[in-house]
Order: C-alpha cells, then sequence, then structure tokens
C-alpha cells in the first residue's frame, strides 16, 4: 500500500498509523452486509497482508471471529518471530517499489537486527534479487524467513526470494549476537 509509506515517519511509540482491520479468519458474522463465511484472501494473500501490517507497524485489529477461525490463521496471527517485527521494529520504511516487487526495511531495538519485507502485487510467481548491503538490507550472517521458520541461504551480496502471486517473506537478518 503506497499510502503506508507516506505515513512510515510518523509511526512510533507515540503513535501508530491504522491501516484498517484485518479481514482475516471467519467474518460476517452478524454483519449487517454480506453472510457468515471464511476470508476470501489465499494463504499467500493473508501472509502478505499481515506482513505489510507487520512491518509498517499497524496495530493488528482482526475483523474475523477468532474462537471459530481457521487454525492456520490463529497460527499466523500469534506467530511470534513475525510479531517480533511489530515489537521490536524501528525507523521501518518503504526502501524500494518497482518492477512488481515493494520492499520495507526496519532495523530492531538491539541494535545489530534488521528485518526486511518483500512483497509483490503481481498475479504470477515471480523471483526477485534483493541486494544485500545497499540501503535495502545490510549484509547478515544468518538470514530467517519469519513465516516458514527457516534460514535462507544467500551469497553476502543478493537474497534470491521467490514470491507466489500476491505473495510476501518477512526475513530477520542477524549479525552476530542479535536477537536470531
Amino acid at each position: 500500500m503506497p499510502g503506508w509509506a507516506r505515513w512510515a515517519p510518523w509511526q512510533g511509540e507515540a503513535g501508530r498509523a491504522d491501516a484498517d482491520t484485518l479481514p482475516l479468519g471467519r467474518i460476517g458474522i452478524r454483519a449487517e452486509r454480506g453472510t457468515d463465511r471464511p476470508c476470501s484472501l489465499t494463504r499467500p494473500e493473508q501472509i502478505s497482508l499481515l506482513t505489510l501490517w507487520l512491518i509498517s507497524r499497524s496495530p493488528l485489529m482482526t475483523g474475523g471471529d477468532l474462537p471459530t477461525s481457521p487454525p492456520e490463521t490463529i497460527g499466523l496471527l500469534t506467530d511470534d518471530e513475525a510479531l517480533a517485527v511489530l515489537w521490536h521494529g524501528t525507523g521501518n520504511r518503504e526502501v524500494l517499489r518497482e518492477h512488481g516487487l515493494v520492499l520495507w526495511t526496519a532495523r530492531d531495538t538491539d541494535g545489530r537486527t534488521r528485518y526486511a519485507a518483500v512483497s509483490s502485487p503481481a498475479g504470477e510467481a515471480r523471483r526477485y534479487e534483493v541486494p544485500l548491503g545497499s540501503g535495502a538490507a545490510r549484509p547478515a550472517g544468518r538470514i530467517r524467513e519469519l513465516w516458514t521458520h527457516t534460514d535462507v541461504p544467500h551469497d553476502g551480496r543478493h537474497l534470491t526470494v521467490d514470491l507466489p502471486a500476491h505473495g510476501a517473506a518477512l526475513f530477520r537478518l542477524t549479525e552476530d549476537g542479535g536477537r536470531g
């Protein structure tokens, strides 16, 4: 969302821009319009939506009924590794938007860890080469994709990211001694 990037400089402990309610889980219960139904977003779209909420430090308010929502949705909403971006991220900002790639970065309060969110609004799967060591992200000893809980290989200069249609990935780049 391009509008979030304009609000990023004012995000902080004194206040946060609210990207609105997350339409995840079972929604439409007792709604004025629509029927009781599960969220119509695909899993990659749900991950993309949550990734953007987390990296932009928007408050997480869900419009779904949590007790009757699918366990997969609850798992996304309660993922401690991904939520750390919201809890510990500072200086969160969009650094790149071109050729179907959107890249946000943030620093962790520990001073040694960085976060990077890579997303694509493209309607088909795509591969991206994200430079490390530029304004996008600093080189890291360890890079972990937070939604899959997997460490990802990199050559120290680039990170290869394969995204599904409307997909996103959320990374923690850890120097020695970071939150790792």
